[in-house]
């Protein structure tokens, strides 16, 4: 099967995380392209990419590196979304809003 590369979103259910939290992720995941955010519902986001063959793959691989990088203060937090897109999407999407 060919790989390609895909955008993820791993929601995890924790509010409030300090800026260290965030900052223990970001140097967790550095090489998989990582930002953090809060979600809508004041959630942990982590984006990053990764290379799968497919979206199912990418979900996987993306929440179990999220959850391998998190801080001990979050470590018995779950992953409680996913949002996996193809990188192109990603870019059509960041050109849209661009715009």
């Amino acid at each position: 099967m060919t790989t390609q590369t895909w955008s993820v979103l791993v929601e995890i259910d924790a509010t409030n995380v300090s800026d260290e939290a965030h900052d223990h992720v970001l140097g967790a995941l550095s090489e998989y392209a990582v930002n953090t955010t809060t979600v809508s519902n004041g959630n942990l986001g982590v984006i990053l990419s990764v290379t799968a063959t497919g979206v199912a793959e990418a979900a996987q691989i993306a929440v179990a590196l999220v959850l391998a990088a998190a801080p001990a203060d979050l470590s018995d937090h779950p992953a409680v979304g996913v949002e996996v897109v193809t990188e192109a999407e990603q870019e059509r999407r960041a050109m849209d809003t661009a715009r």
